[in-house]
């Protein structure tokens, strides 16, 4: 008999990234994020150089103000270019999720400011009201950081010839703590709530308003050529990544589909070749197989468990509820069991000890009658033998 820590994410932890829709275990109108491209992913082209948001085909500036998209490019481009993903002249950072992520400044020189501005999927119900979060990180050579971001909610897209603060608008700012604006190491999910007043159908991310400006005293390499200016403590470089809008009403019922915490680690006994365990944590994209960060630590734990009992085999297996075609259910779920697989073989276990297979909806262990019956059959499992 062997045992096996689990550790449980907390109750209100819960992600939104672009895609068809959001958690892979919810899967209907009120889930649908409203940003076309939440990751900056849809690109044109990749950018090489600094000032080209146009390379997206969702995003643009709505200001003179010169915003940028950083992309991780093709290796004989990677000397050429200014934007290139994780090392560039702000600094060093890996997207939060996929290749790309957007920059702004929050604060410079005199007024300058640069911002985001993208369509909505649709435009927003009247009186209806929406969870924004946006991941930021502050670029490793920024001069300083800034103690407000925000977002102006449009029922048109705007162009201003400016480079200053963007006038005559009524921004919703994020919710947000000095230590997450100053950090340069991590991504920070920062929040927001909307209350539609109808038919918005354009967002502007930016610095409308600042209070403090707190000086970072850090300075670039003398070999880079940052943009960021090093003889003064004025500009504060923001890295933007996976911008969510999605109905509050779509937020509760994942919030409402998430498990309870257990500080205490709970212990489960797992003998080999006995029935399949559900791994409660792991996560993704509705029709995708991109693993949410709080899959990590559940994944951790039986990576960890795996090298204590060096002997053990594991196998991981995908399923789906029954809605859509069932060719498209078997893949989706062959591509999660790979997907958890692959995460176990880069964490150190050998890949022969591991073996990854879908079933589709093939092996329901609930109706697929009702929304909470298909909650429980989207799931991957594993058990050890």
């Amino acid at each position: 008999m062997f045992r096996f820590f689990f550790l449980l994410l907390h109750k209100r932890l819960f992600y939104f990234k672009m895609g068809v829709g959001v958690l892979s275990f919810i899967s209907n109108a009120h889930c649908q994020n409203f940003i076309p491209d939440s990751s900056f992913e849809k690109n044109k082209f990749v950018p090489i150089l600094f000032s080209e948001i146009n390379a997206s085909n969702t995003w643009n500036r709505p200001s003179f103000g010169t915003s940028d998209l950083f992309c991780k490019c093709e290796k004989k481009y990677r000397k050429r270019s200014l934007v290139n993903v994780p090392s560039n002249p702000m600094g060093n950072q890996k997207p939060h999720s996929g290749n790309c992520y957007a920059g702004i400044f929050g604060y410079s020189h005199g007024n300058y400011r640069e911002y985001l501005q993208t369509p909505l999927k649709e435009a927003l119900e009247k009186n209806k009201t929406y969870l924004l979060k946006i991941h930021i990180s502050l670029a490793d050579y920024s001069r300083a950081a800034i103690d407000q971001l925000g977002v102006c909610f449009l029922t048109h897209e705007i162009k201003y010839k400016n480079t200053g603060v963007l006038p005559n608008l009524n921004p919703v700012y994020l919710n947000i703590k000095p230590e997450m604006v100053a950090d340069t190491v991590n991504w920070q999910c920062l929040t927001a709530v909307y209350t539609s007043i109808g038919d918005e159908s354009y967002m502007i991310i930016g610095s409308f308003a600042i209070h403090d400006i707190k000086k970072t005293k850090v300075k670039a390499p003398k070999k880079t050529h940052s943009r960021i200016n090093q003889s003064t403590e004025r500009d504060a470089y923001y890295y933007i990544d996976d911008v969510s809008l999605i109905e509050m009403e779509g937020a509760i019922e994942i919030e409402a589909a998430e498990h309870t915490v257990n500080n205490d680690k709970e212990i489960f006994e797992i003998p080999p070749s006995e029935v399949p365990m559900v791994l409660k944590n792991v996560l993704f994209n509705t029709n995708e197989a991109i693993l949410f960060p709080q899959s990590y630590p559940e994944l951790d734990q039986l990576v960890n468990y795996m090298k204590t009992h060096p002997t053990l085999m594991v196998e991981i297996t995908g399923h789906t509820d029954s809605s859509g075609k069932e060719s498209q259910n078997q893949e989706i779920s062959e591509q999660r069991a790979k997907i958890v697989a692959n995460y176990l073989v880069e964490k150190g276990v050998d890949t022969f000890r591991i073996t990854a297979k879908g079933y589709g909806s093939s092996k329901p262990i609930a109706t697929n009658k009702t929304k909470e019956g298909k909650l429980q059959n989207r799931r991957v499992e594993f058990r050890v033998r």
